[in-house]
């Protein structure tokens, strides 16, 4: 028999560190998929807690996709469950966009190794036109942080396996940011931009030619020299980050007439 689990600590969370833990044992194989899951009192005596927040961790199961409920059986492991994936908001600081950097690496680098493979007439033409997009924003003024995040979407999208966009889509709010550093860093320098446009252009014709290995290779060149130009980044980055942000956000309320009713 297994050992009984240490209960879960008080506090507003606990229904959510008893979805984690059930997860947890259901992703371990302690219940298959359509494996019936302990009654709501056997899980209050298995984690010392009251049936109330075990109904509330099956209910974030539940609509997180990893159970099912069935009308007077009881709650069940998905057949097809699906897995949450939680991570914490990143620290304001140039470390924690270094190792979004370092995230995205593996995966964009994939992603455009199989873009250049497997991408549709169509799914080229929406890259293109994510680049072309690009240099509008920046030539509008704009940051072109949203126009840069759809190019490498529609390269995520073209490498036609969909969980690499899923999982894009899933860090999009670590990445946004991100992004927003890096390309106000290398908006401060006119060289930086043009090495930024020229790597995204490489990705591009690598892609278009059907080159899987250099599409990789200018996929891992750009955002490796993207670390590079951070770490060459003014001590004052961040601030003028968010003195963008604010500009930008001031821009669009005069630009609504300040009402948004």
């Amino acid at each position: 028999m297994s050992e009984t689990p240490d209960p879960p600590s008080r506090g507003p969370q606990l229904s959510e560190q008893v979805a984690q833990r059930l997860s947890d044992a259901i992703q371990a194989g302690e219940w298959g998929r359509g494996a019936r899951l302990p009654t709501e009192a056997a899980l209050g005596e298995r984690f010392g807690i009251s049936r109330s927040v075990v109904r509330e961790a099956i209910s974030m199961l539940r609509n997180g996709g990893l159970v099912t409920s069935r009308r007077g059986s009881g709650s069940f492991v998905a057949e097809s469950p699906t897995v949450s994936l939680r991570l914490a908001i990143p620290d304001p600081d140039l470390q924690s966009v270094v190792e979004v950097l370092e995230l995205r690496r593996p995966l964009e680098v994939e992603a455009a190794r199989l873009a250049a493979e497997r991408h549709t007439p169509s799914q080229l033409r929406r890259i293109r036109n994510a680049m072309a997009d690009i240099d509008e924003a920046v030539e509008a003024g704009l940051s072109g942080v949203d126009q840069d995040l759809a190019f490498h979407r529609a390269i995520a999208e073209a490498a036609n396996n969909s969980h690499f966009t899923a999982v894009l889509d899933f860090y999009n709010r670590f990445l946004h940011q991100a992004i927003r550093v890096t390309r106000t860093n290398e908006s401060l320098r006119d060289t930086f931009m043009q090495q930024v446009v020229a790597e995204h252009q490489a990705i591009l014709d690598a892609i278009a030619a059907g080159d899987g290995e250099a599409a990789a290779r200018a996929a891992a060149t750009h955002l490796e020299h993207a670390e590079t130009r951070l770490r060459q980044a003014p001590t004052d980055l961040l601030e003028r980050v968010e003195a963008q942000r604010g500009s930008a956000s001031i821009s669009s309320t005069e630009s609504t007439g300040g009402n948004s009713r």
